[in-house]
């Protein structure tokens, strides 16, 4: 199963396209698009605001930073909301090739880039820490450098997060920020694009998306996520591996005074 997401900030509006049908051509039959957000301590599920629906596609705009949407059916939504939990409801996006919607942003000078935004919902219960480098998709000349960080909880909830930029070559955090479970935040990096190159992103007891963006003088825009760091290792002990220089992530962050 997966969830899907959109972001918008004052500068940059989106749009999030989710196809019907998988890449094999088969469609959705029985399925129906769904949006959940919380209100209270609770999962609010409800048929998609402002969605245009066509034979093959829903579309949504500037859809908030907090709501996702996913496909199911009623007995799918009577279980989320009777355990107040998001849920494993439906099949239908487990493919190989993976399933993809596209999550397009626009800044108010036309420029405009795009990258897919399914979220797995292995990573909705998962538990474990964050570590994203910067260096592999920001641009020292850009004019304005950020990140969208993306996460989904399963259960409805808001709690925050520290999360640090730490830098390789000075052995020191520049900065801490926060973000929030439940939520896409976006964090402003521009004031330290010259050093990103050997820095990464840091959060304890935190997993999400980490989508860079990268704006230019002349308007154009790069947007692309980075992906676990497990997933540009080989071998059999490439799980370990990443656990190891997370350790180390760990324990140079918190033996720095921030």
């Amino acid at each position: 199963m997966n969830f899907f997401f959109s972001t918008c900030t004052k500068n940059i509006s989106s749009k999030l396209t989710i196809p019907k049908f998988q890449n094999s051509g088969n469609k959705n039959d029985g399925l129906q698009l769904y949006q959940a957000e919380i209100e209270g301590n609770c999962w609010n599920v409800c048929s998609p605001k402002g969605c245009v629906e066509t034979d093959y596609f829903y579309y949504l705009e500037n859809v908030d930073n907090y709501s996702i949407f996913f496909f199911g059916n009623d007995d799918g939504i009577k279980e989320i909301k009777e355990k107040n939990a998001l849920r494993n409801i439906e099949k239908f996006t487990d493919t190989s090739p993976d399933f993809r919607s596209n999550l397009l942003i626009k800044n108010k000078a036309g420029g405009f880039s795009s990258y897919q935004s399914e979220y797995p919902f292995r990573m909705v219960k998962a538990h474990g820490s964050l570590y994203s480098d910067c260096g592999l998709l920001t641009a020292p000349f850009g004019s304005t450098v950020g990140v969208f960080v993306r996460n989904i909880h399963c259960l409805p909830i808001n709690e925050v997060r520290d999360i640090f930029l730490y830098s390789n070559a000075t052995k020191s955090v520049l900065k801490k920020y926060q973000v929030k479970l439940n939520q896409t935040t976006f964090i402003d990096l521009s004031e330290w694009k010259e050093e990103l190159s050997h820095c990464y992103l840091y959060a304890d007891d935190f997993l999400g998306i980490p989508i860079y963006m990268v704006e230019y003088s002349d308007g154009s825009l790069s947007f692309e996520h980075t992906h676990p760091p497990h997933e540009s290792l080989l071998g059999g002990d490439r799980f370990e591996r990443v656990g190891a220089l997370k350790r180390k992530a760990h324990e140079e962050i918190f033996k720095t005074a921030i």
